[in-house]
C-alpha cells in the first residue's frame, strides 16, 4: 500500500515493448536497477509499468536490445498537475486537501475502550483527559507503553491493559480481576509485563463467597472454612437459623451437635475451644483453634410473590419529532434540542462518527435525536399469562437458591387468585449452611459459668 502511494506521488508510465529481444531487454533493465511491474503480454508485444525516473534510463537499454518502447498511459500526481496546470486554483485546492488529510492522519480522533466493567467510560475518559490524552491530540505525543502502565497502576481492578494506535484511532483494551498486592514490583517489571502480553507475576484470585438469601439470617452464606485471618483469631460456629442438623463434617474443631439434633438460632455447633486433659482425665487447659466444618441445617423459609392482573403498558401513538446535531471536534453545530407538547414522551438518540477507512476517523460526527409520544393503556392479563409469569418467577427463585448451594427438600407452594393479583405463597423446606461465626470469649465465659453452677 505504501509503495503504491509513493509511485502515485512520483508518477509512472505504462509502456509497450515491441521487438524480438524481450529477454535481453529485461536482463538489461535488471542489471541497471530499472524496476518494471505489472508485466503482461499484449498481442505480439509486452506492456509494463515503470517509474518516471527509470523511464529516462531506457534510452541505452532500447538501443542495445534493438527494441522499441511506446508510452500507452501516464499516471500519478506529476502528470495530473501538468495536465491541469492552467487550473491553478483547482490544483491548489487538491493540494491543500491532501495536506489537510495528512494533518488529520497525524492526530487522534477516536478513542475506544474495551473490557471495562467496574469503571464506566465516563470515568475512564475523565482519567485520560486529566493525563493529557484527548481527542485531537497528536499521535506522536502518545506513549502506548507508558499509558498502559499508568492505567493499570491507577485502576487496581485492571489486571491487564494494552494500548495500540491504528490510523487515527487509539484502542485501549483492559481485563479485570483481583490480584494479590505486591509493592516490590518496579516500573521496569511492569514494562516487561506489557511486552509479554500483560501477564501478571502474581496469580489471579477469584472471589468465592456466595451470599445466601437474607431469609437465612445475617450470617447466612458465610463459609465455615477458616480463612487467612481466622487462622490467628479463634472463633466458634453457631447456628444462624433454627432447624435440624442433617449433615455435619468437621475438619477442625470440636462438634457439639449430631445429625438429627434440633437447634435454635445461636446454638453452638462447633467450638474452637479444645479441652486438654491430664493423666487423671480432668481438663487441664484449653487449646484454641479456628473451626473448619461443613454443616447443613434443615430449615424452612416463606415464599410469597404477587403478579398483578391489571398492568399499565406503553403504547406509541406514532407521533414523533426529530433533530440532528453535528460536531466538528468538540464544537457543536446546531441546537439539537427538541421542543414538544406531548404529555408522555420518550427520547432516543444515536451518534455516528465519520471515517474514511476502518481506522481513519475524522473529527466530524452526527447525533440524531427523536422524541416519540406514547400513552398508557391498562390491560388485564389472562389467567394463563399470569400463571406462566408466576411459575417463571418461582423457578428463577429456586434456581438462584440452588446456584448458592441451597438444597430444596420440600416444596409446599400454592397459587391463589383474587380480583387484582395472582398470589404464589407457601413454605420451602431447605438445607443450607445456616452458620455464622461467634467470638470465642463469649462462649467460653458461658462454659465457665456452667462449671461454677455445677460444682458450686
Amino acid at each position: 500500500m505504501e509503495l503504491q502511494i509513493l509511485r502515485l506521488f512520483g508518477g509512472y508510465v505504462r509502456i509497450r515493448i515491441i521487438g524480438n529481444s524481450y529477454d535481453r531487454f529485461l536482463n538489461l533493465c535488471a542489471n541497471r536497477g530499472i524496476v518494471l511491474w505489472n508485466l503482461q503480454p499484449a498481442g505480439e508485444a509486452y506492456e509494463a509499468n515503470i517509474s518516471r525516473k527509470d523511464f529516462k534510463k531506457l534510452k541505452a537499454v532500447v538501443k542495445k536490445s534493438h527494441t522499441f518502447v511506446k508510452i500507452t498511459g501516464k499516471h500519478g500526481l506529476p502528470f495530473f498537475i501538468h495536465k491541469y496546470r492552467k487550473r491553478k486554483f483547482w490544483v491548489g485546492g487538491i493540494a491543500a486537501a491532501m495536506l489537510f488529510m495528512y494533518w488529520l492522519s497525524a492526530h487522534i480522533w477516536m478513542i475506544s475502550i474495551d473490557g471495562n466493567l467496574s469503571q464506566t467510560d465516563d470515568v475512564m475518559f475523565e482519567y485520560l483527559d486529566q493525563n493529557g490524552i484527548y481527542h485531537g491530540m497528536k499521535k506522536a505525543n502518545v506513549d502506548c507503553r507508558a499509558l498502559a502502565a499508568d492505567i493499570r497502576n491507577y485502576f487496581t481492578d485492571f489486571t491487564w491493559v494494552a494500548v495500540e494506535l491504528k490510523g487515527t484511532r487509539l484502542n485501549i483494551y483492559v481485563k479485570e480481576g483481583i490480584i494479590q498486592a505486591d509493592t516490590s514490583r518496579t516500573d521496569v517489571k511492569q514494562d516487561e509485563d506489557l511486552k509479554s502480553g500483560g501477564k501478571q507475576e502474581n496469580e489471579l484470585v477469584q472471589a468465592d463467597a456466595p451470599a445466601i438469601q437474607e431469609a437465612f439470617g445475617s450470617g447466612a452464606g458465610i463459609s465455615a472454612a477458616a480463612d487467612s485471618e481466622s487462622e490467628t483469631v479463634p472463633f466458634n460456629l453457631v447456628a444462624s437459623e433454627a432447624g435440624t442438623v442433617v449433615s455435619i463434617y468437621v475438619r477442625k474443631g470440636l462438634p457439639m451437635v449430631e445429625i438429627g439434633d434440633t437447634v435454635e438460632a445461636g446454638t453452638l455447633l462447633v467450638t474452637g475451644s479444645l479441652p486438654v486433659y491430664d493423666d487423671s482425665g480432668e481438663v487441664k487447659t484449653y487449646q484454641y483453634v479456628s473451626p473448619d466444618a461443613d454443616i447443613i441445617i434443615r430449615t424452612s423459609m416463606e415464599y410469597r410473590d404477587e403478579v398483578p392482573l391489571l398492568v399499565q403498558k406503553k403504547e406509541y401513538t406514532g407521533e414523533e419529532k426529530r433533530s440532528v446535531l453535528f460536531h466538528i471536534g468538540s464544537f457543536p453545530l446546531g441546537i439539537g434540542k427538541i421542543s414538544h407538547s406531548y404529555e408522555y414522551a420518550e427520547l432516543f438518540s444515536s451518534s455516528r462518527q465519520a471515517k474514511l477507512f476502518e481506522n481513519f476517523y475524522l473529527p466530524l460526527s452526527m447525533e440524531r435525536f427523536w422524541v416519540k409520544e406514547y400513552v398508557w393503556r391498562e390491560e388485564k392479563r389472562s389467567k394463563e399469562e399470569a400463571e406462566a409469569i408466576a411459575n417463571l418467577n418461582f423457578q428463577n427463585f429456586i434456581q438462584n437458591l440452588e446456584e448458592k448451594g441451597v438444597q430444596i427438600f420440600e416444596n409446599d407452594v400454592k397459587i391463589e387468585w383474587c380480583e387484582k393479583f395472582c398470589t404464589v405463597s407457601g413454605t420451602l423446606t431447605v438445607g443450607s449452611q445456616a452458620v455464622r461465626r461467634e467470638g470465642l470469649q463469649e462462649v467460653q465465659e458461658t462454659e465457665e459459668e456452667l462449671q461454677v453452677d455445677e460444682y458450686g
